[in-house]
């Protein structure tokens, strides 16, 4: 006999916390089953003796009063528990060919003034490019606002109600620059925050683009107390007060299909949950094509599903450190070292692993989470985004059984982590001579993680295809199956956590079937 609840979460990442939490604070009888033994999924640290990692999170986006996410916080119960601290600035860019770092402070005129005071040649068009920006993102705010209220318009009349964004919505970031700005320096460092996005501006979705500026710049950078485990254990705490179940150590294997409709779930442990309502925050081809079957669905549904391009994979290094180097040096939170004056040559090197020329950022955690390190000691973590099918993938063949204890894997780890920290202790003094611990991660072990196709960080690639109406529906062929997370949706912990909360409601929208 199987268990029969109200819904079934699949994956507890901070998409299916949400989910759960809400459908929890609805009155549905919900179980969340998690692979792992935590939660969190990309949103999660780790304790390495007397050091505290972040396994993902860089900087939270539109935490500012009005900026929305605030708004998503207070809805699932997690504003009063989380603390935040603002990030200002939110990064540094290191250029080629510039003789002092472009500082992205979190204040949109301060940092329109400090792209001018190093572009002045570019002044007009830097002002009428932000404008732009902040036209996209508000028109991106506006539609998200009126259809969470009905009040969206018809397809037909989305020029009239949201003309920057349409008119952005099938153009590459690199494209929406070049109409106001001539010169390539000047577009790499308005572009200087392409790594979040995993594809240089070329490649990228304007969308995307004008998201992640008009977001951070206007609404602020925020790191949470505790990093990203904060957010995923206070979900999960609100999820079991509000009278859902969390199981871990779960991995579901199958879900069964009857009569036009997901009918249960069964799990490696043997565990079968027969549900209402099904919302997976499993990735997108994991679900539909693995756990559900390619044979359940419309084949035109399917082949989307399956030829889409996954999103960037990284590698890390994480730094235990016995100074405070970025303290030392006055550096803030982040660093970027763009590698190469043009973006689209820096992404090539990443996939080609030419450390040298690659995008690289040198993220400090603890100035904003002061806990993670000892008093006079950091954590200092060096990432790039990283080629799944680097090395015959990564040493090993495709051969990923055992993959963490294969000679070729590990010293091709060691090979690339250490010319990384050879790489941003050029630009940071003492940063070698500091360490006293390393461990690195590749897109084997994000997958290994997640499994997330190719180690993926953010579901599908931010492409203008995949990105705004190219988004896969959290709707699916299947009535009552829904997804949730960055395969439905831009990449981010916000937005993931967002998704979960339409998944819930487009859930609890959909009737159920009397049941004997």
């Amino acid at each position: 006999m199987a268990d029969r609840v109200d819904a079934v979460v699949i994956g507890g990442g901070l998409g299916g916390l949400a989910a759960g939490a809400t459908l929890a604070g609805a009155g549905r009888k919900v179980v969340v089953l998690e692979q792992q033994a935590s939660p969190g999924g990309y949103a999660q640290g780790f304790q390495r003796g007397p050091y505290r990692f972040d396994a993902s999170l860089h900087a939270l986006n539109g935490l500012a009063p009005g900026g929305g996410w605030d708004s998503l916080y207070h809805e699932l119960g997690i504003w009063e528990r989380v603390r935040l601290r603002r990030l200002d600035p939110i990064y540094r860019l290191r250029l080629p060919g510039k003789d002092s770092d472009i500082v992205a402070h979190a204040d949109w005129f301060r940092y329109e003034t400090e792209l001018i005071d190093h572009f002045p040649a570019e002044a007009e068009g830097i002002r009428s490019y932000l404008d732009e920006v902040l036209a996209v993102y508000h028109d991106t705010r506006r539609i998200e606002e009126d259809r969470s209220a009905h009040h969206a318009p018809a397809m037909a009349e989305f020029p009239a109600h949201y003309p920057s964004l349409v008119r952005a919505s099938d153009q590459t970031w690199e494209q929406m620059m070049a109409r106001h700005v001539a010169d390539p320096l000047t577009r790499a460092a308005l572009g200087g925050l392409w790594g979040y996005a995993g594809l240089p501006p070329a490649q990228c979705s304007a969308l995307m683009g004008a998201g992640m500026i008009g977001s951070y710049h206007e609404y602020g950078g925020w790191f949470p107390a505790g990093g990203a485990q904060a957010l995923s254990d206070t979900l999960t705490q609100v999820l079991r007060e509000r009278g859902g179940t969390i199981l871990f150590s779960q991995l579901v294997t199958r879900i069964d299909f009857e009569n036009g409709r997901a009918a249960a779930v069964t799990t490696n442990e043997g565990i079968r949950l027969e549900a209402d309502q099904f919302i997976s925050n499993a990735s997108a081809p994991g679900t539909m094509l693995e756990l559900l079957g390619r044979e359940h669905l419309p084949a035109d549904y399917a082949d989307r599903v399956a030829a889409t391009t996954p999103s960037y994979s990284t590698f890390a290094v994480y730094l235990g450190l016995d100074s405070d180097i970025f303290a030392e040096l006055g550096l803030g939170h982040e660093l970027f070292l763009a590698g190469s004056a043009d973006p689209a040559h820096a992404w090539q090197a990443c996939q080609q692993g030419d450390w040298d020329q690659a995008a690289v950022s040198v993220t400090d955690y603890t100035g904003v989470d002061p806990g993670c390190a000892p008093r006079g000691h950091a954590v200092v973590v060096v990432s790039t985004p990283a080629a799944w099918g680097f090395r015959d993938t990564w040493g090993t063949g495709g051969r990923l059984a055992g993959y963490h204890e294969n000679p070729r894997y590990l010293h091709l780890k060691e090979e690339v982590a250490d010319a990384l920290v050879a790489r941003a202790a050029q630009e940071l003094p003492g940063l070698d001579a500091a360490i006293t611990y390393l461990e690195a991660s590749t897109p084997l072990t994000n997958f290994d993680y997640t499994l997330n196709p190719h180690g993926a960080i953010e579901g599908y690639e931010n492409s203008p295809a995949n990105t705004g109406p190219g988004w896969l529906p959290q709707k699916t062929p299947v009535r009552n199956l829904f997804l949730a997370g960055a395969w439905t949706n831009n990449g981010g912990m916000n937005p993931a956590m967002a998704s979960g909360v339409r998944a819930a409601r487009l859930a609890m929208a959909e009737r159920a079937p009397a049941h004997a």
